[in-house]
């Protein structure tokens, strides 16, 4: 199974991150400014919206093994 994750390489981390205020589950937080965007796993339901949203690239999927 596949889960989302941040590539923090990608994620530039200058801004308040947009995808934040899409997701629908609210599984997705940046504690500042300055920082990458985490996500809750426990909260998140991998719809993939802010793969297709991030101009970044920054939230890609990650096979964890399962």
């Amino acid at each position: 199974m596949s889960t989302i994750v941040v590539d923090e390489a990608r994620c530039p981390q200058n801004h308040p991150c947009p995808v934040v205020r899409y997701c629908p589950t609210g599984a997705i937080k940046q504690r500042s400014w300055n920082s990458a965007p985490e996500i809750d796993k426990e909260n998140c339901k991998n719809c993939g919206l802010c793969v297709r949203i991030c101009g970044y690239g920054a939230f890609t999927f990650a096979d964890n093994g399962r």
